[in-house]
């Protein structure tokens, strides 16, 4: 049996399933938990579907259950688009009776008594994931489902920049919009935003270089609090703010989360491998868009030198 047909025999086999995604959630991940939730329902209404997590402005329209621990006694939990216990939302998958973990970033796992991975970092996104088990096994699909998915699948290639497999991605994209997604409604919510919030941006314009081209910013709480955006707003969507330079290879952004005592960090590189670094650091993700929680500012520091020694690396590879 393969690993979709084992996830596809799963399901139908527990009359209790909750989903669960990571911390801090992108659209990726709700719209793989989301869709596939959705999805569960709309095919299995006898079915008890739920699913849990933190929330923020990438939530979209879904809205997260309140479950009691008792809930996962004789459950089925999925997680999705993550794979590493500390990036889970609610550590209660544990108290299910079976897990599965779908994901397509290259971390191994360390979630205990697994009882299907399925982990394929071909696919683009995890929502692209579960498009593909929705068209191995003939689902049917709601317009909202669909527009979740196709969600995930639009802003975790960048609107179809970053692509790991060109073909398959845009096949299933054409697939998933045979539902019906509310395209322009998603757009509308996804790359729109409040003029304050646009102004704001211009506290977060600024970046130091390194000497081989490592644009960077570290986001302090003081600047956070002055700020008044919320930490995802800060931590991932500014790190783009460096993006398409051509004198820079590799940007990063560290931002401190005074409430878990860590500086998460976001890495992007354009056409240089450096996900490697990100799990030297405990972090992990894509070749080029990845991540990591530092322990201090000066963990920071290390994590700056190694880009750029990765960066002067390129530059000597590609003379």
């Amino acid at each position: 049996m393969n690993i979709k047909t084992k996830i596809y025999e799963m399901i139908k086999a527990y009359k209790v399933i909750i989903i669960h995604r990571h911390l801090r959630p992108d659209m990726d991940a709700i719209g793989s938990q989301y869709g596939l939730y959705l999805t569960i329902k709309d095919n299995f209404p006898n079915k008890l579907v739920y699913v849990v997590g933190d929330s923020n402005d990438m939530s979209y329209l879904s809205i997260m259950d309140d479950i009691l621990d008792e809930t996962y006694q004789d459950a089925l939990a999925i997680i999705t688009d993550v794979s590493v216990t500390k990036m889970i939302s609610d550590d209660r998958y544990n108290l299910a009776k079976e897990r599965i973990i779908i994901d397509h970033h290259q971390n191994d796992t360390d979630v205990l008594n697994v009882s299907a991975f399925y982990k394929e970092p071909t696919f683009a996104s995890a929502s692209e994931m579960i498009v593909d088990l929705i068209r191995t096994f003939k689902l049917k699909v709601t317009p909202e489902a669909a527009t979740y998915l196709y969600g995930g699948m639009v802003t975790d290639t960048g609107r179809f920049l970053h692509l790991n497999d060109a073909s398959k991605t845009f096949e299933l994209a054409a697939y998933i919009t045979r539902f019906n997604p509310n395209i322009q409604a998603f757009y509308e919510y996804i790359y729109t935003e409040p003029l304050k919030k646009r102004m704001i941006k211009n506290l977060f314009s600024t970046f130091e270089i390194t000497e081989n081209g490592v644009a960077y910013r570290k986001n302090d709480a003081e600047l956070i609090s002055k700020s008044g955006l919320d930490f995802q707003s800060i931590s991932r969507g500014m790190v783009n703010q460096m993006a398409g330079i051509k004198e820079i290879p590799i940007w990063a952004n560290f931002t401190e989360d005074v409430e878990n005592n860590v500086i998460v960090g976001e890495f992007r590189a354009r056409g240089i491998t450096i996900v490697d670094i990100a799990k030297k650091y405990g972090g992990g993700g894509h070749n080029q868009a990845c991540g990591a929680s530092l322990k201090n500012w000066q963990e920071v520091d290390l994590i700056i030198k190694d880009l750029d020694e990765r960066a002067k690396l390129h530059a000597k590879d590609t003379k």
